[in-house]
């Protein structure tokens, strides 16, 4: 009997619908970056990796180093070491979905991930799944096998949003359950206390593991668009506000701004990837374009 016959059929056939999903948005992102799926650790999308100390002397690509007087590493089609954990967020503002929207924050989440964890898995690629919400819920350790996608699928799907929202414990919990170094895929609102959250991803950064943001956003929370008398509720704490949006767009957009702003920038001094990801946009065409991204910045970071 195989496992899949033991789940609830209603579970099982979200499940199933989850992977076609995620299978649509990656054969999107491969068709939009053109590249196969079989180089090995591919997410990359890169031959080589700037010389730290530890590696392996015998992988400097000497040639490189006459023209470039920079040390590199080979990077082999063959390489499968690659660790990705997928760090989703569950909180309750998750789950808002703007009116005329397909997809909450937690579904066009669920769906990058789960066609992240395809691609990886398809090149033998370990990946992880973890959940946090007031801190870590769910913890799925790294795995290689292409079998264990429907761990990492049902993971997905059997998350709820629920009220209460620490990124910086959860990373705190995340880092005692894992060790040597990896990649991790971060995807959430990031609708937190600035100042833990930062301090907390700096933290990764500093623990050596390569980390990539995508700050997942309805568009309403970047435009405000609302033009009647209205009330808004609280999606983490039962708080109701009767107000007029007109009156208050221009400091929304004023403040939602300068928060965009400042995750950028310490992104961008502690070397994390950051790529916001607004849920109108097709899910291949956000992680389609940020790989593109990624694979041109290394390019550069190569021929320098």
């Amino acid at each position: 009997m195989s496992s899949n016959s033991l789940l609830d059929p209603a579970l099982a056939a979200r499940m199933a619908a989850l992977e076609l999903k995620a299978r649509a948005a990656a054969e999107g992102v491969l068709a939009g970056i053109h590249h196969s799926p079989h180089r090995g650790a591919s997410i990359e999308f890169a031959e080589h990796k700037p010389y730290t100390p530890g590696d392996e002397i015998k992988l400097i690509d000497w040639k490189l180093y006459a023209k470039s007087d920079r040390f590199y590493i080979k990077q082999f089609e063959d390489e499968t070491n690659l660790r990705a954990y997928l760090v989703l967020d569950g909180s309750g503002s998750m789950a808002y979905q703007g009116e005329g929207r397909e997809l909450s924050k937690l579904e066009y989440a669920r769906i990058a991930a789960a066609a992240l964890a395809y691609l990886l898995l398809g090149q033998n690629d370990a990946v992880s799944l973890a959940v946090f919400g007031a801190g870590l819920r769910t913890f799925l350790p790294p795995r290689a096998k292409f079998a264990y996608l429907h761990e990492i699928l049902r993971g997905l799907i059997e998350t709820r949003p629920e009220p209460g929202t620490d990124l910086s414990r959860s990373v705190y919990d995340l880092l005692e359950r894992v060790s040597g170094r990896g990649l991790v895929f971060i995807f959430s609102d990031l609708l937190d206390e600035p100042g833990p959250m930062l301090q907390a991803l700096k933290l990764l950064s500093h623990r050596r593991f390569e980390v990539v943001l995508f700050h997942i956003l309805d568009p309403d929370e970047i435009e405000f668009p609302f033009e009647r008398l209205t009330v808004f509720e609280g999606m983490e704490e039962k708080i109701q506000l009767l107000a007029d949006p007109r009156a208050m767009r221009e400091e929304y957009r004023r403040q939602i701004a300068l928060f965009l702003e400042e995750v950028k920038l310490v992104a961008s001094g502690h070397h994390l990837d950051y790529w916001l990801a607004e849920t109108q946009n097709p899910v291949s065409q956000t992680l389609s374009g940020y790989l593109a991204y990624r694979a041109s910045l290394r390019r550069r970071r190569t021929s320098r």
